[in-house]
């Protein structure tokens, strides 16, 4: 059983949990200079259209170095900024000036050291212009906020809430990143529909995105009191509960042990048994191999890694759409805790779960999905009672905003959950 689940405390980067940033926060301005793109209220580096990964302070040095650039910025005032409200010694900015100078790397942008006063980034910055939201679900996602929360096992978690309305939760899954998500395409459409009745709670999982990264445990039950961890921060009571792949195994087991706090469970391309737990030689070689893979090409913009791992989540899709998922994977997860998260999800067991599970239910499953069986999704609903099982016609993993199926998906969870909630 899962841990039971502590107060949210301080977070990942030493915020208390009454801490939190919004994406209006700040000005929204985007900043362009030499290789790089700096949006700041996506909280986003861009270098040559790839994302460079710095956050918590180190983001915000570089927001200040860039909006006074070619100027000197005080030690004094950057800590004031950084830190207005405790007494940090100057090594904390020094640290985050070596984080800003590896980000960097191998462009003619510098920070300069100004000895016993301060730094001076050097470089040539212009402003963007910044466009108007054009839809609702943009608008929502300027109104996007993440905090953090820490679980019984000390481990940070980012988690957002996008929309308003009755609260609906999604169960973490494989490798999120809750500001990348809704850029690359591959969930957009996803959470513009789920939050746009609902106010929607989603996290990143230990080991992803926002969250904590350097963790000693990636494996089911952990997964498990993540989601818990954060049903508690956001002081739920009760709420409908949506898992995908991975997730939707965490969901089932969420309502299994808290029959009381679920209204209603959508399980999408989900699993009863992991590839280890089933024991077939094949499909054990087959992940293993993939295990291999992921310690030496898992980030690495490469045809080949995308061609052997990516196309089995989405056959047949454009280069686009295939860029964007690396994207979010590089995003998302190191080598090493990608690999984690895949041997983790081999060992997943839920026959001793799913009868327990009270709450109504809809199981999706796409009938030619590579990655989990279309018998998993079979299994999957066959046992949880009264369940409803609704196949959809698609090769995708998660169907594409362009793919038919997304259509019919879409329309069944949406009449689920008014039907239910």
């Amino acid at each position: 059983m899962a841990q039971p689940v502590s107060p949210c405390r301080d977070g990942p980067s030493g915020l208390s949990e009454s801490l939190w940033y919004s994406a209006r926060a700040m000005d929204g301005a985007t900043y362009e200079f030499d290789r790089f793109r700096l949006e700041v209220a996506e909280r986003r580096l861009w270098k040559d259209e790839k994302l460079v990964p710095l956050r918590g302070k180190a983001f915000d040095t570089l927001v200040m170095l860039v909006e006074g650039a070619n100027q000197l910025q005080t030690q004094e005032a950057l800590i004031e900024r950084l830190w207005p409200d405790v007494a940090v010694e100057p090594n904390n900015l020094q640290h985050n000036i070596s984080l800003l100078r590896k980000a960097l790397e191998g462009s003619n942008v510098r920070v300069e050291t100004v000895p016993r006063n301060g730094y001076r980034l050097l470089a040539d910055v212009k402003r963007a212009p910044t466009a108007s939201p054009t839809s609702p679900f943009e608008e929502r996602l300027q109104h996007q906020t993440i905090r953090f929360c820490r679980t019984p096992d000390d481990v940070g978690l980012a988690w957002a809430e996008l929309g308003e309305g009755p609260p609906i939760v999604r169960a973490g899954n494989w490798c999120s990143h809750l500001e990348l998500e809704h850029s690359t395409g591959i969930w957009s459409h996803i959470l513009e529909s789920l939050s746009a009745e609902h106010r929607l709670i989603r996290y990143d999982a230990r080991g992803n995105g926002h969250s904590d990264h350097e963790v000693s445990d990636v494996s089911f039950e952990p997964w498990v009191t993540d989601l818990e961890t954060v049903v508690a921060a956001a002081g739920l009571k009760r709420f409908p509960l949506v898992g995908f792949s991975q997730g939707a195994a965490v969901a089932t087991a969420f309502a299994a042990r808290h029959p009381e706090q679920v209204s209603a469970l959508v399980l999408v391309c989900g699993l009863v048994r992991g590839w280890r737990v089933k024991r077939l030689p094949n499909v054990t070689r087959h992940f293993e191999a993939l295990l291999a893979l992921m310690e030496t090409g898992w980030g690495q913009d490469t045809p080949a890694f995308r061609q052997i791992f990516s196309t089995t989540f989405f056959p047949g899709a454009s280069k686009e759409t295939l860029d964007a998922f690396n994207q979010l994977q590089r995003g998302a997860a190191t080598p090493r805790n990608a690999a984690r998260i895949l041997s983790g999800i081999g060992d997943i067991d839920l026959r001793s779960e799913v009868a327990r599970v009270r709450a109504p239910t809809l199981v999706i499953h796409a009938r030619n999905d590579l990655i989990i069986p279309f018998s998993d999704g079979k299994e999957l609903a066959a046992g949880i009672v009264g369940s409803r099982f609704v196949p959809i016609e698609t090769q995708s993993h998660v169907p594409l905003r362009d793919d038919p199926a997304w259509g019919r998906m879409e329309f069944e969870i949406r009449s689920f959950l008014a039907a239910h909630t």
